[in-house]
């Protein structure tokens, strides 16, 4: 019975990438994802053919004069009109250590395409004459009030201690240049008691006015500890909330004018953002939401309470776990055209990392009682178009199946997995194909990153094996070994084939259901398909597998088939599990040790399909030769000295002892080489006494290890 690979939605993306591109591709797509083309059709040569490319995430990808990334995080939204402004700290760091000398803004009018408005002010001491560093433009936002525009930030304060503080700036236009006040808006010794002197940072701002028809300016920020205030309507000095003229912090507002509103968030580290939900008339509704990093390594999380200044916190839950390319995350939520956006910073541009950060956009979605969904990391983000590939059995490329770690030593991601059908979540299977980073210009280069874990490209190893790995170093050579080179399929010109660039004349392979290289030789296994024809029902390839751990054979047997498994597929994208196949099993020599490659062959409808798969002929484990053991007694410590010539193929070698002959043999130890010491350091071997000493050899055959007979020597020790 034939099985379909795929649902008619994922038919539709497959679809979006087409095999032979004509020389022009329109920059928006009729769906409305930008498609991207690397390159005019004369730069095609010889067999190679060209794939439809896309870009999503990040949307921050702005270049200095000379070239470099302009990366930045802890992003922040305006939406002034019909123009959203991103704004972030501009990261310059070359070390895993902050240096962000200033804050930089973005503009949109279509969440498409992202201006680069350039650098709305520094964070150096010209510009901030409290500022103690003059390199640390750490998180902030812009509000809109009265015509002007109110710009609230952190940095280290040489006028409180060395502490951070938060500033304000003002500007008469959302791009800047923002002017600072002169002095800290909330001094970091204010806020006392502390638990760091990073406690007063990330500051957010939610002005509205509420049903009594009167204004609220409140300003949030905190780090370890979540601290609110409301401000004046000179937007730039705390509201004096109980009227003891002076500010001060506390616990209420019957007692303080700076609010300690820490109890009741869960793991709250960092990125407070408020933020309420708005009517089709663009009234304010609900709860209040208040978006924040989460634990380490930062996780997204919300909480939600009816009053910002003496409310109840209610969690809500974890949106996202950890990045794969970044220790930190930030988000800004904000509603454009009738929908809600959330974005977010992670380290997926090339040479990224949790100090030189990138912002990436996601659409967030609410449930019925306004709780809100999760939202995964994508590469696509909300513009892009992913893809799935298949392999020659059929089965979707994919990575293994993993959750990103919360430990920092895991990172960066460079081993990943991956091959037909190896991840469990529908995400390991989608691939953004994008264009080569080697080099743009080349219409046949393309770079394939992982859809849910953006950041990570299909890498090719020089060991010849490829695994999902982070360009953490934007080396050159790095961006060779994630680019490939589309040809028409070696073995099918309906497939694709992809030639690493950094190894020339290897090939993407799937060998037993794994991703490698290889030189193409099993050609149907080194060509993919990304498109199929529901018309056409031809034998367009076979897949063959070998069940886990079955594919050694003992030298001398017969080579079986039983554990062999034959998928065909066809032309339509339809699969089915063939038992009426043939091979070349009688054929293979087993009569000496090594890698032999089992032929498959499978006909139907006039064509033949023959594919093979690697078995390996081994050796049984075979008893060890010219044992000796000698004993040397001592109080502490005896010496059991045992030599004797290697087994070949012998993955190591058991040490047991007895006192009688042949009776009740017990353990002492497993080595790999044929020359060792055991030490006795439990006063087992007593001087002058007489020990039976057997050693056997052992192989790892088919998962299992396989053992030897034991040679035995009569040992007296001394």
């Amino acid at each position: 019975m034939r099985k379909k690979v795929f649902l008619s939605g994922v038919l539709a993306v497959a679809m979006a990438v087409t095999l032979l591109q004509p020389c022009s591709v329109p920059a928006e797509a009729e769906d409305g994802n930008a498609a991207v083309t690397a390159g005019p059709e004369s730069s095609l040569t010889g067999d190679e053919v060209e794939l439809a490319k896309s870009a999503g995430n990040p949307i921050t990808t702005a270049f200095t004069e000379d070239g470099k990334p302009i990366y930045g995080g802890d992003p922040a939204v305006l939406v002034d009109g019909d123009t959203v402004y991103l704004y972030t700290g501009h990261d310059e760091a070359v070390t895993e250590a902050y240096k962000i000398t200033e804050w930089v803004c973005y503009s949109t009018k279509d969440l498409k395409e992202w201006k680069y408005e350039g650098v709305t002010m520094k964070a150096d001491k010209d510009s901030i004459k409290w500022a103690n560093t003059g390199q640390d433009a750490w998180a902030g936002q812009v509000a809109k009030y009265k015509d002007k525009y109110y710009f609230y930030y952190c940095t280290w304060d040489s006028t409180a201690d060395g502490k951070q503080s938060i500033g304000a700036a003002v500007s008469d236009s959302p791009t800047g240049p923002f002017v600072d006040i002169g002095e800290p808006l909330v001094r970091g010794t204010v806020t006392e008691p502390q638990s760091s002197n990073w406690n007063d940072i990330d500051p957010t701002v939610w002005i509205e006015t509420d049903d009594a028809g009167v204004e609220h300016r409140y300003l949030a920020w905190g780090n370890g500890k979540y601290y609110v205030c409301e401000l004046n309507e000179d937007m730039v000095s705390v509201k004096d909330l109980n009227g003891d003229g002076k500010i001060t912090c506390g616990t209420s507002k019957e007692s303080a004018d700076i609010i300690d509103r820490t109890e009741g968030l869960s793991a709250f580290t960092e990125a407070p953002w408020l933020y309420r939900r708005q009517d089709e008339n663009g009234r304010f509704y609900g709860r209040y939401y208040m978006f924040y990093a989460y634990g380490w390594r930062e996780q997204m999380a919300y909480a939600s309470t009816d009053s910002l200044l003496d409310g109840t916190w209610e969690f809500g839950k974890v949106l996202m776990p950890p990045a794969a390319t970044s220790n930190t995350n930030h988000m800004a939520v904000f509603d454009f055209r009738g929908k809600t956006y959330f974005v977010y910073h992670n380290g997926s541009r090339p040479g990224g990392s949790g100090f030189r950060r990138s912002a990436c956009i996601a659409e967030m979605k609410f449930h019925e009682d306004g709780s809100v969904q999760e939202i995964p990391e994508t590469a696509a983000g909300i513009v892009g178009t992913t893809s799935a590939i298949y392999t020659n059995s059929g089965a979707k490329l994919s990575h293994q199946t993993f959750t990103n770690s919360n430990s920092d030593s895991d990172y960066p991601y460079t081993k990943v997995k991956v091959g037909a059908g190896t991840g469990k979540e529908e995400g390991d299977s989608q691939w953004l194909v994008m264009a080569g980073k080697a080099d743009a210009s080349k219409a046949a280069y393309v770079s394939i990153q992982s859809e849910n874990k953006p950041g990570l490209y299909l890498t090719a190893n020089s060991d010849k094996t490829v695994t999902l790995a982070q360009d953490a170093d934007g080396a050159d050579a790095t961006a060779k070994r994630q680019t490939f080179r589309t040809v028409k399929g070696l073995d099918n010109e309906k497939g694709i084939s992809f030639e690493s660039v950094s190894e020339p004349g290897y090939y993407l392979t799937i060998s037993n259901q794994v991703l490698c290289l290889s030189k193409g030789t099993n050609k149907m296994e080194s060509t993919f398909y990304m498109n199929f024809d529901e018309n056409d029902t031809s034998l367009l390839s076979i897949g063959v597998v070998i069940a886990k751990n079955k594919n050694q054979f003992y030298e001398g047997s017969k080579i079986n088939t039983k554990n062999v498994t034959v998928t065909a597929l066809y032309a339509d994208g339809t699969t089915k599990k063939i038992t009426n196949f043939t091979s070349n099993a009688a054929k293979v020599d087993t009569s000496k040790t090594g890698n032999k490659n089992l032929t498959v062959s499978y006909t139907e409808g006039g064509i033949t399909k023959s594919t093979t798969v690697p078995v390996s002929i081994v050796a049984k484990a075979a008893k060890v030769k010219n044992l000796k053991v000698s004993v040397k007694a001592a109080k502490k410590t005896s010496k059991v000295k045992v030599s004797f010539k290697a087994v070949s193929g012998a993955k190591g070698y058991q040490l047991r002892y007895s006192t009688k002959k042949n009776k009740k043999l017990e353990y002492l130890d497993e080595r790999a080489k044929s020359s060792f010491v055991y030490n006795d350091v439990d006063g087992i071997f007593k001087s002058g006494k007489t020990y039976y000493f057997y050693v056997r050899s052992f192989i790892k055959f088919n998962g299992e290890y396989k053992y030897s007979g034991y040679t035995c020597v009569k040992v007296k020790a001394k």
